[in-house]
Formats: structure tokens, sequence, C-alpha cells
């Protein structure tokens, strides 16, 4: 019976401990960053977006070590493809240019799938 009530009590002091340590993060750090954000918003997202993008390539630089130089590049200029792709047809979309959608994603279809062929040709030369 003892046990179970100093368990409790543990339990209890675990559930206060965690809501303190939530109260004091959000004092120390989260009301800084929202005065930060609420004064100055334009400088906060430049700052978010900088601080994000050198996360992803932190990443990016990180996984192409890995993976070598040929592989990442391949990656890289699929990616490239994609992105001019959606870009496109979103902007044909935006200017209600229809003909200019088709030809976009088309042309994104077609350029990745070359990209793939000559990237599978090359692993098939290397091995």
């Amino acid at each position: 019976m003892e046990l179970k009530i100093k368990s409790k009590i543990f339990s209890f002091l675990k559930f206060a401990g965690f809501i303190a340590a939530c109260v004091v993060t959000s004092i120390v750090v989260i009301a800084p960053l929202w005065l930060f954000a609420s004064k100055k918003p334009e400088l906060y997202s430049a700052l978010v977006l900088a601080a994000a993008a050198i996360f992803v390539l932190r990443k990016i630089i990180v996984s192409a070590k890995k993976a070598g130089v040929k592989r990442s590049l391949f990656f890289a200029a699929k990616l490239l493809v994609v992105a001019a792709g959606f870009l496109g047809a979103y902007f044909s979309l935006v200017f209600w240019q229809r003909i200019l959608f088709i030809v976009s994603v088309i042309a994104a279809i077609i350029l990745f799938q070359i990209l793939c062929r000559v990237e599978k040709n090359a692993k098939k030369v290397r091995a």
C-alpha cells in the first residue's frame, strides 16, 4: 500500500517537473522569440528562412559527401528539373496559360526521364 502511494507521488512529481520545465522553457526561449517576431516580423522571417536554408544546405552537403559526387549531381539535376516543372506549371496556371502548363509539365517529365536513363547508363558503365 505504501509503495503505491510513493509511486503515485513520484509520478505526480515527475508530471509537475515536466510542467515546470515547459513553463521555464516558454519564458526563457519562446517569449523573447515571440516578442522579436511581433516587433520586427520582416527581420524575424528573414532570419528563420536563413536558418532553415543553412540547415537544409548542411544536410545536403553531408549526404552528398556520403553518396559521392556523381550521384549527388544527378540528384541535384533531377531536383532542379522537378522544381522548374512545378514552378512553370504554377506560373502558367496563375496567368491562365493552359498551353504553357501542358508544355512545362511534359518537358519536366521528359527531362526527368532523360536524367534517369543517363544516370542508369552511367551506373552500367561504371559496374
